[in-house]
């Protein structure tokens, strides 16, 4: 009788079942929350800075002018490869720009497949409990990513330190535009240490090899009152009328990082032309015969410094922890750019300035940056900015609470 099954028949059926089922496979594997890799529908915050695979997407897909950030959707859920799909921008928009995901090269797809970090969220729907509201974004935090050297060299070299593509409403890193490498200007709208309403302070830098050399003066519409021409009404209220820095007409600053590094500054400020003399609105301390405190610089000359340590934390693009001593003032304080957690895109800056001149006060900032499409993704952000301190009663209170903006000029400075 003749054989039906021969050895050689039954090899090739075996080759058939394993290769359709590890087709199959990643599709009816059970997705696990914490392994980003089991994802088949989900969303990144991505940068082309972040990896080398966010630019080649944009290449394969044609993609022009290439985005620099820009949220990715992919959506693979379906294993008919039909109906996969690739979205570049908000996926519920109908100007967002729709792909096949058969689009991409299978370089690309495995590493968006396989990307973990902490910018990939699962858009899956998944069984909520009570400790959702408390646990997803925890659960989102890569160790990681939590603390990492900084990503672009110019952050720890002491002749471009000053390279900044953002510009802040009020108070804040000034914005460096470098000419060339370690020459350039920077911008500034208040000192590094304050927020809204909280001084007169502007001014301009120039910058060469390290050392700065610049000129400030004051915008008095930048606080919120002076004494000069306050009503009755007023002069009654508190809000943002003590714990101010006021600041001469002319002032000459200067300042220099030290070599091997970008971490340590020092600096020297001098007042050139104190002006008309336009004291701060005086508010009195409730039961006492004192006012509230407030910094008037209007002469004599300061010595500055500031000890920095630069990084980057949850995906930042400049972040930065550092210890300062400013117009008499000593400052402890935290700052982090674009940082990424939980789907979100948003910036951190925190001041604390001890007391001295003026009251113990606590500056927290918080701007959201995802609130666009493209190179408007984080081309700008803004959320409020609250200061706290002593109050005329004695308790400890809000001084200001005020919406802050910040604007992402661009980046002037490619190190490739």
């Amino acid at each position: 009788m003749k054989k039906v099954f021969t050895p050689k028949l039954v090899m090739m059926l075996l080759m058939t079942v394993a290769i359709f089922l590890q087709a199959n496979f990643s599709f009816a594997q059970e997705e696990n929350d914490n392994d980003p890799r089991t994802w088949k529908y989900f969303r990144i915050n991505a940068r082309t800075s972040d990896d080398s695979i966010f630019l080649k997407l944009q290449e394969e897909l044609l993609i022009d002018p290439i985005l620099e950030s820009y949220a990715l959707t992919v959506n693979i859920l379906d294993p008919n490869p039909i109906s996969q799909t690739v979205v570049i921008g908000d996926e519920t928009s109908p100007d967002a720009l729709r792909y096949s995901w058969s689009q991409l090269s299978k370089r690309v797809q495995d590493g968006l497949i396989n990307w973990t970090g902490s910018n990939k969220e699962n858009l899956n729907k998944k069984k909520l409990n009570y400790g959702s509201v408390f646990l997803d974004a925890i659960k989102k935090i890569r160790i990681k990513e939590l603390i990492a050297p900084p990503q672009k060299k110019r952050e720890i070299v002491n002749t471009t330190a000053y390279i900044n593509p953002y510009l802040q409403a009020f108070g804040g890193e000034p914005l460096g535009i470098p000419i060339k490498r370690g020459f350039g200007f920077s911008f500034y709208l208040g000192t590094p240490y304050t927020g809204p309403l909280e001084t007169d302070k502007i001014g301009a830098n120039f910058h060469l090899l390290g050392a700065k050399v610049g000129v400030s003066t004051r915008i008095k519409e930048f606080v919120l009152k002076h004494q000069a021409g306050a009503t009755q009404s007023e002069s009654e209220g508190t809000f943002g009328k003590y714990n101010n820095v006021f600041t001469p007409k002319l002032g000459l600053e200067a300042s220099y990082v030290v070599p091997f590094g970008n971490f340590f500054e020092v600096g020297y400020y001098t007042v050139l032309d104190s002006g008309d003399y336009d004291p701060p609105l005086l508010i009195r301390v409730e039961g006492d015969t004192t006012f509230m405190p407030n910094n008037v610089v209007s002469s004599g000359s300061f010595f500055n410094w500031e000890f920095r340590y630069p990084f980057r934390t949850f995906g930042s693009t400049r972040a930065k922890f550092y210890v300062a001593r400013y117009l008499g003032e000593t400052h402890i304080g935290f700052i982090g750019r674009e940082m990424r957690l939980a789907g979100s895109v948003f910036d951190v800056r925190i001041n604390a300035t001890l007391a001295g001149t003026r009251n113990f006060q606590l500056l927290i900032e918080t701007m959201i940056a995802d609130i666009a499409e493209g190179f408007g993704q984080t081309a700008f952000a803004f959320g409020p900015s609250i200061r706290l301190t002593k109050s005329p009663s004695g308790s400890f209170g809000v001084v200001t609470a005020m919406l802050n903006m910040r604007l992402k000029i661009g980046d002037f400075y490619d190190e490739k």
